[in-house]
């Protein structure tokens, strides 16, 4: 997994699903696994959120770290601890393997209570191994600054007040290049102007700063404009508004994410075609596609 091209940023989805991994025939094209993405620039490794798809990334790292019989080392930011963004940890094979410097970041808002999540996932009540058995050098950190250097990569990072719980959403720039991460999040309801409310002008506002002009967003579209309605306050975004809001913040690639467990391949191709229909009548050029399960972008 080294680098083509050590002036691109490559960016790799292992998990694409959202709520509950969805395996099976009708979902083997965009992928059944919860969210998963690796991004690598140069030397400096980075996971965004420890869904089902970290099973498969930590399998081939250590792979790899095989091969090499070297060193490895991996910053994993986690957007918020909802189930189905933190149980595929338990099985990251990378995290049992001596040589491994593993460093995992959360919202400051949970406080201590981050490393208590993540251990409390693997209390012997529900899973055989704890966390202190992992033998990875580990390191838990609240993040308190709003940036972070990473080697060459630059983090900036924000707080997402509308969904339940909360929610982190993350920009990395290296090599002139941006790409951001903004999963869980219902923007609906700081656009739609029946759901407003006193924090939502200020809330888009950061919103469109965070993503302005960005070559790569991944971003929230769980539902389609009919299903919305039935899920007002659920915490997920409904397509045409994270279309309107990207192509307004000049966003180049769209990568619509965390599909809904309902959405088969062949419902997933039908909005994609729909989408696309609309986009080509329009002039702002932003390529728009629905993430898929092992797809790897250069940026």
């Amino acid at each position: 997994m080294t680098p083509a091209n050590p002036s691109k940023m490559y960016v790799t989805f292992w998990g694409t699903r959202g709520s509950i991994s969805t395996p099976g025939r009708s979902t083997e094209k965009y992928g059944g696994n919860t969210p998963c993405v690796f991004v690598q620039y140069q030397d400096t490794n980075i996971i965004f959120d420890a869904g089902t798809g970290i099973r498969g990334l930590g399998l081939q790292l250590v792979e790899e770290l095989e091969d090499k019989n070297g060193h490895l080392s991996l910053h994993l930011f986690l957007s918020h601890t909802h189930w189905d963004h933190i149980q595929g940890f338990p099985f990251f094979q990378a995290a049992y393997i001596k040589g491994t410097e593993l460093v995992i970041y959360g919202s400051s808002n949970k406080g201590q209570f981050l490393e208590s999540i993540l251990r409390r996932q693997m209390d012997v009540d529900y899973f055989p191994v704890g966390l202190s058995e992992m033998a990875a050098e580990m390191k838990i950190r609240e993040m308190s600054d709003e940036t972070m250097r990473l080697g060459p990569v630059v983090v900036d990072w924000q707080e997402q007040i509308y969904h339940r719980g909360g929610s982190v959403r993350y920009r990395l720039t290296a090599g002139g290049k941006r790409v951001v991460y903004a999963t869980d999040v219902e923007l609906d309801r700081m656009f739609r102007s029946e759901l407003k409310d006193k924090n939502s002008d200020g809330a888009l506002r950061d919103y469109l700063d965070f993503i302005q002009g960005v070559d790569l967003l991944i971003a929230d579209g769980q539902y389609t404009e009919d299903e919305y309605p039935e899920k007002v306050d659920w915490g997920h975004t409904s397509i045409p508004v994270i279309l309107e809001l990207a192509e307004k913040a000049n966003v180049k690639q769209l990568a619509i994410f965390h599909h809904d467990p309902q959405h088969s391949d062949k419902i997933l191709d039908s909005l994609w075609h729909e989408c696309n229909a609309g986009i080509a009548d329009r002039e702002s050029g932003m390529n728009v596609f629905w993430a898929r399960e092992g797809m790897t972008l250069a940026i």
